[in-house]
């Protein structure tokens, strides 16, 4: 039930909604994105950074099983609508797994979501899509590494983007990896605590508004 809780923070009103988990076929992630990609940039995506977001998607949401709110990217902090959902989330913090509950955007449909996770993207990440657009996975990881997208290893991260892809990674699986995201409970294996770290607290600071509104 969500509480209604509407906020004024600055001049954009807050409300809070409940989370709702919106799990999703991974094919219909991939479109969503292919349709939000156009809309944002006026053309259709380049077939490498088509595969890459879709990639990342899968990651983030558990191959679309794990998605809440029609998030696609693990984003913190509230719509351009203005709706954030209050979640319990994983994260490891100086080494230590911790469970924090934290705001994340959420949205009112399928489409909604992936164009804000498009935009997101486009406008912050740039070098990333770069990388992307070059069929570059482990430059994408490190692009989004470098630019604080997440906390992970970057060696895993970029791991399980290729085993999201399809790409064969260093051990040779090259299936989707059926790695949970937030909000759900994780398993207590520290290989998977530390991939959780990434998709926990992915987007940490690209929620926060820019300075020019």
């Amino acid at each position: 039930m969500s509480t209604n809780a509407v906020a004024a923070v600055g001049q954009r009103a807050i409300e809070s909604v409940a989370p709702q988990r919106t799990p999703v076929p991974v094919s219909d992630l991939r479109a969503a994105i292919s349709r939000a990609y156009t809309r944002v940039t006026g053309q259709a995506p380049p077939a490498n950074v088509l595969q890459s977001l879709s990639a990342q998607a899968t990651l983030e949401t558990g191959g679309g099983s794990a998605m809440y709110n029609f998030n696609f990217g693990g984003v913190k902090g509230a719509s351009p609508h203005g709706q954030s959902a209050s979640c319990l989330t994983h994260e490891v913090v100086n080494g230590k797994d911790t469970t924090v509950r934290q705001n994340f955007r959420a949205y009112a449909s399928l489409d909604e979501g992936a164009e804000d996770y498009v935009r997101v993207m486009v406008q912050k990440f740039g070098g990333a899509l770069a990388c992307a657009a070059a069929g570059n996975l482990d430059g994408f990881a490190h692009a989004l590494k470098a630019a604080g997208y997440y906390t992970a290893s970057e060696t895993d991260y970029a791991s399980a983007l290729k085993a999201c892809s399809g790409e064969p990674t260093a051990q040779g699986n090259s299936a989707l990896l059926p790695v949970p995201s937030w909000p759900v409970t994780f398993p207590s294996s520290i290989d998977v605590a530390r991939l959780a770290d990434a998709l926990s607290a992915s987007a940490l600071k690209i929620a926060e508004p820019s300075s020019s509104g």
